[in-house]
């Protein structure tokens, strides 16, 4: 018989091993590679007064920025010395004429896009699809480096997926 000491020296080196173990098996090969949540989104109506919010309010930092024409702008915040996940400001209109989504001002205040990050955009998609995801954008290649495509939850919410670096052959 083990003692109440040979015990918990048994669970203590042997529990974690048992753990990783279960997560394995019910994994299942149901992993698609998301990485971790790099962007969050926030609609906004007015990008200098929500950057000015959420700089002098909040005490993020602007940790990106770029322009795409239109007045429209690539506009990132984080909390100060985090560059590894940010909020997008997103102004509270369509991105481009096929933007998937509509009614962008209702969108104000009442909802966010997250933006996932993945190894192989494209690989997510074969995967993901033939789970029945639902995407509203195939992958793009932007211009900016990264492939990107967006996706619907089953109540319709929008998330992107994202990957950098070598892409999976067209």
């Amino acid at each position: 018989m083990i003692g109440r000491k040979g015990f918990l020296t048994f669970a203590v080196v042997f529990a974690p091993m048992l753990l990783v173990a279960v997560a394995a098996s019910q994994s299942g090969g149901r992993d698609l590679g998301i990485v971790r949540l790099r962007y969050a989104t926030i609609v906004v109506r007015d990008y200098d007064k929500a950057l000015n919010w959420y700089t002098e309010v909040l005490g993020f930092e602007k940790t990106e920025e770029g322009a795409f024409g239109d007045g429209k702008r690539w506009l990132v915040v984080a909390p100060r010395g985090r560059k590894d996940v940010g909020i997008i400001l997103e102004i509270a209109k369509p991105i481009s004429l096929d933007d998937p989504i509509t009614d962008y001002e209702n969108r104000v205040g009442k909802e966010t896009r997250w933006v996932f990050e993945v190894e192989d955009c494209r690989k997510f998609y074969d995967l993901a699809s033939k789970r029945g995801v639902k995407f509203v954008e195939n992958p793009v290649d932007e211009v900016w480096g990264s492939t990107e495509a967006m996706f619907q939850d089953l109540y319709g919410n929008i998330f992107v997926v994202e990957s950098h670096g070598p892409k999976t052959p067209r």
